[in-house]
């Protein structure tokens, strides 16, 4: 690995060839942004943090710079690709604009953003910088003095190399999410000439943490390697664990979707097959580049689909139950869970008896919330995926019959305690009553609950 570490100040990136020394080695090349970064996000609480910090430092000592930190950059031949650090050099931009700082600078006109996102913010925070200095832009002219703006470079000679200090960089105030990290693994595995369409394809997409959790959670409870997933609390181990399966791991190849196809022999010996399924298996293995992306499209534009939005009105049914059950209380962790088996299963089998699907799963993953004397914690959800490994049940079964034959198996108790005063557990009760037209009274709950809701919806909707 060749890695130049350099020190520059934000007057030099300014003048859009950079220049900085150590041993003897100089950088010099035209700052250019990458399609596989994202779009230029900074608000005003990252405008206000920096412009605050500023101020302090010089007020504490004007001959001492301002340490901005590193930018990561890639050494493309007369080019010099930013990696990690779009936002601080972006905002550096607005400013010196707007003071007049940046008059013939290269690098105000040089840096392109073609995203409609980047292009929204640049708006709003010129307009917002603009007003932070209109009646006293003399003094922030003195107070932003790019000469005393320091950087650290680190400079390497391939896009490999930037990368593996990309994933680990924090800087700049806009923590970088999984989902961020996982985006410029796989857009730098597409080919140049098609890197703007998947990048806007990437964007399209909008927010991703729900789907990668729950496609985590797909991938890791499984009995044949079961693997416990970070709290949701570790937010630097889970980021790092969307990093190694969803990036690290993937393989070098083209585009595979893997997925069931079933086969009917004739008398004669013919064979007629077709699909079960037109997408990508959950759990199959994935290569770098556009078939992580499109595996990664699917399955968002499932949940979406199917959860976050459904829009259904040929399963007026299912689309009625899984509003409820969105606005159940006390089930947050549980929800999590059955977005993964409700994705599992329709990636397998579609549309095919989905309402009767959607509450079978309710039945077995929701069961937490009565066996528990009290609350639901996260950490005893995989101990019930490893002692009921329904993801497995849906995942390994044929068709859906086979899939219900496995939820109906599943044993339904419920835990007494805390069913005598207003408690989450009682309130979760009375909901589903309701919700299924179960003819009980809070008298009954103990022991008819559990009986009258198999009977519902084991037995036969």
């Amino acid at each position: 690995m060749t890695v130049r570490v350099l020190t520059c100040t934000a007057a030099e990136i300014l003048e859009g060839k950079l220049i900085g020394s150590n041993e003897g080695y100089r950088a010099v090349g035209q700052l250019s942004i990458p399609e596989y970064q994202r779009p230029y996000c900074w608000q005003e609480q990252q405008l206000t943090q920096l412009l605050t910090d500023i101020r302090s430092q010089k007020e504490l000592s004007s001959d001492l710079p301002y340490y901005l930190g590193s930018l990561i950059l890639h050494q493309d031949g007369d080019k010099l690709n930013i990696i990690d650090g779009q936002q601080r050099i972006t905002t550096l931009v607005l400013i010196a604009t707007l003071l007049q700082q940046g008059q013939n600078l290269p690098l105000v006109n040089s840096l392109e953003y073609e995203h409609p996102i980047s292009q929204q913010q640049i708006k709003h925070n010129l307009k917002w910088l603009q007003s932070c200095f209109s009646e006293q832009q003399g003094q922030w002219q003195s107070l932003l003095d790019f000469t005393k703006l320091q950087f650290t470079l680190v400079i390497t000679q391939t896009e490999d190399d930037a990368y593996r200090f990309f994933e680990t960089q924090n800087t700049g105030g806009v923590r970088l999410g999984g989902p961020d990290i996982i985006k410029a693994h796989h857009l730098r595995a597409v080919a140049t000439v098609h890197q703007k369409t998947y990048a806007k394809q990437w964007e399209a997409l909008g927010k991703l943490d729900d789907t990668v959790n729950a496609l985590l959670k797909g991938r890791y409870w499984q009995q044949i390697n079961l693997r416990e997933l970070p709290s949701h609390q570790q937010k630097k181990q889970l980021r790092d664990t969307i990093v190694s399966e969803l990036a690290q791991q993937t393989g070098k190849g083209t585009d595979i979707a893997i997925g069931r196809v079933y086969r009917q022999l004739g008398l004669a010996g013919e064979v007629s097959q077709y699909l079960a399924q037109q997408g990508y298996e959950l759990r199959q293995p994935l290569n770098a580049g556009v078939n992580s992306i499109r595996y990664l499209s699917y399955f968002q534009s499932l949940y979406q689909h199917y959860w976050e939005k459904p829009d259904l009105p040929h399963l007026p049914a299912y689309q009625a139950f899984i509003a409820w059950l969105k606005g159940l209380e006390g089930c947050s962790y549980l929800e999590g869970l059955y977005k993964a088996c409700l994705l599992q299963y329709i990636s397998q089998f579609g549309e095919s008896q989905l309402e009767a699907a959607a509450k079978k799963l309710f039945r077995v993953v929701y069961s937490r919330r009565v066996s528990n004397q009290k609350a639901v914690r996260e950490n005893s959800i995989y101990a019930f995926v490893r002692d009921t490994p329904v993801l497995d049940w849906v995942a390994l079964s044929y068709t859906p019959e086979q899939c219900f034959q496995y939820l109906d198996s599943f044993s339904l108790s419920l835990d007494g305690s805390n069913l005598d005063s207003n408690s989450v557990k009682k309130r979760f009760i009375k909901e589903v009553c309701n919700f299924f037209k179960l003819s009980l009274t809070p008298d009954d709950y103990k022991q008819r609950f559990t009986q009258a809701l198999t009977n519902k919806v084991a037995g036969g909707l």
